[in-house]
């Protein structure tokens, strides 16, 4: 009988568990606060005006996970039926179909890197605290420039207008987090994982350009949520260049270096190396 894989599967939860709550900690807790940076009078940067965002957190986190879940179960699934003899796995005792095993693995990987990039890119902000676009318009400072901390045009000493105000009380911190876009690094992340992991496990004989015109509209889905935070002005456009890089590092590092995907070919590489070529002269 083959190994039951119930302490790989607590193990599991136990590794994304440590990351998950120092990301929650540091995102909902009361005590976490950015960086208080200071400002220059007459830097128009961030000066913009406040604008509600078209694609929130949840509706991004939303479309980014049931996008690939949806995806690997399906592949996983699929290809399980054109096996011969699937490796049935077992746990707690029970046995488990190989595509569920398989795809549990993949959710596994996707959700592990998906945390670490927010980690890291949460962690920046609140080390950072850069100034978002919108940072006057939601503060309103009041400061005397007449103060040593204030010369030379820098102020680092003032408070916020708008802080007694219930209204303004949810911005107050997060107008402080502007570098780099959270929003772009997981979407660029979630768009990067889904493109190399259809281009090795997905395969279809119905048409050739039908991947890649997918892989092509997840790419822009994701180019589409960085625009947005620029043009909302939550973030410059050097925080959502910062978040692209970010999530498609992690993307491609996860994929390729812990997921490790095996691409469906119809001849090996072992198989190539044993054809006869003509060899050139």
């Amino acid at each position: 009988m083959a190994k039951d894989k119930k302490w790989q599967l607590l193990l599991d939860l136990i590794v994304l568990a440590c990351v998950c709550v120092p990301l929650l900690v540091l995102t909902q807790s009361q005590w976490a606060h950015p960086f208080e940076r200071g400002f220059f009078v007459h830097d128009d940067s961030i000066r913009l005006p406040f604008m509600q965002q078209s694609v929130t957190e949840v509706v991004l986190g939303f479309v980014g996970l049931t996008l690939n879940i949806a995806t690997i179960l399906i592949i996983e699934y699929l290809q399980n039926r054109r096996d011969k003899n699937p490796n049935q796995k077992y746990l707690f005792g029970f046995t488990v179909p190989a595509w569920m095993w398989q795809s549990y693995t993949t959710i596994r990987t996707f959700m592990f890197g998906a945390l670490c990039q927010q980690l890291l890119t949460n962690l920046t902000k609140y080390v950072v605290g850069t100034l978002r676009p919108h940072f006057m318009d939601v503060c309103r400072p009041e400061y005397n420039e007449t103060l040593p901390a204030n010369a030379l045009g820098y102020i680092q000493v003032y408070t916020c207008a708008t802080r007694l105000d219930p209204a303004y009380q949810p911005y107050l911190k997060d107008m402080r987090l502007s570098f780099f876009s959270a929003h772009s690094s997981f979407a660029m992340y979630a768009a990067v994982f889904f493109i190399v992991y259809i281009q090795c496990k997905g395969k279809w004989r119905g048409s050739k350009l039908l991947r890649h015109a997918v892989q092509f509209f997840a790419l822009m889905g994701a180019w589409y949520v960085g625009m947005t935070r620029v043009v909302e002005n939550f973030h410059h456009w050097s925080d959502v260049a910062v978040g692209f890089i970010n999530g498609a590092i992690f993307g491609l590092l996860v994929v390729i270096y812990i997921l490790k995907p095996t691409k469906r070919l119809p001849v090996t590489w072992q198989d190539a190396q044993g054809s006869t070529l003509p060899v050139a002269r």
